[in-house]
């Protein structure tokens, strides 16, 4: 993964969309030293979405069907979250 500053990002950002397009290669950009962002292929970002989409797809629509079952006790999404991270949600 190629690392640089928000200051590099802006003087390089044509060369670095082109790495990213072209060889797959992933920018993060940091500020202060610490990660802001990372640049990543439209062809990734798709791939990603569709994997969390899958993922969170099923787990959704459960949580519908328990609320049209029972409105009073639907999950805000923090909750489905907090446990499907396997921690109790906080509140």
């Amino acid at each position: 993964m190629i690392e640089v500053t928000v200051s590099e990002a802006r003087e390089q950002l044509a060369d670095l969309l082109g790495k990213v397009q072209h060889s797959g290669d992933r920018v993060r950009v940091t500020r202060h030293g610490k990660p802001v962002a990372v640049i990543v292929s439209a062809e990734e970002h798709d791939f990603l979405e569709q994997c969390e989409n899958l993922y969170w797809g099923p787990i959704a629509e459960e949580a519908y069907q328990e609320y049209l079952k029972d409105p009073g006790s639907a999950k805000t999404i923090e909750e489905i979250m907090a446990e499907d991270a396997g921690v109790k949600a906080a509140g």
